[in-house]
């Protein structure tokens, strides 16, 4: 279902739960329509919590395809981005598990949500220089994430790179907001020091 042209159309609420029912009734057109809604979102997540060189294309078409398989677990409480999600992650985890590349870190609760450290990659008149710098901010941000805790690298990406809110993070990883807030306070934190390093 995924494909190179990767959708990201929001659904209106009803249009979505219309969607849901006529899926779960075994309309297919219905079924890629709502999950195609989400692509990006499933994309996104994905290829931050997975190491380069992974298929994120196939991990993206099997959380789909779990999604499909399980969508009468769908209660309806939460949103369907972060239940999608969810699955995304635990797909995620169970490959880096099975590679055994996951550093399994807990941590502690408690603080206030964070402005995206993306925003301190340089922009401005695109001169050459400039150019050149803002790919290293980049480079650095990719490595950094690459590197942080389990728990720390998840909150991160479901929140700048898959757009999901604090409690959409919550939802998707079975946790309370206060302890996404903790881990994306601390992630932020290591982040933002890195790549203000290659700020111009």
């Amino acid at each position: 279902m995924a494909s190179l042209a990767r959708w990201e159309r929001a659904l209106e609420p009803e249009d979505e739960r219309g969607l849901i029912e006529s899926a779960r009734e075994g309309d297919s057109g219905a079924a890629e329509t709502l999950l195609r809604s989400y692509e990006m979102l499933l994309f996104r997540t994905c290829r931050h919590l997975l190491p380069a060189g992974e298929d994120v294309e196939a991990a993206v078409q099997e959380t789909m395809l779990r999604a499909l398989r399980h969508l009468d677990h769908f209660s309806g409480q939460g949103s369907f981005g972060g239940w999608l999600a969810a699955i995304a992650v635990n797909y995620c985890r169970d490959r880096l598990r099975r590679r055994r590349l996951v550093p399994f870190v807990s941590l502690e609760v408690n603080d206030e949500s964070e402005s995206s450290p993306l925003a301190v990659v340089p922009s401005g008149e695109p001169s050459p220089e400039r150019v050149a710098m803002a790919r290293e901010a980049v480079r650095r941000l990719r490595r950094e994430v690459a590197v942080l805790p389990r728990r720390q690298r998840e909150v991160f990406a479901l929140r700048f790179f898959a757009g999901l809110d604090l409690g959409g993070i919550a939802e998707a990883l079975s946790v309370d907001v206060g302890t996404v807030k903790t881990h994306l306070h601390r992630a932020v934190q290591r982040v933002r020091s890195v790549v203000e390093e290659a700020r111009p």
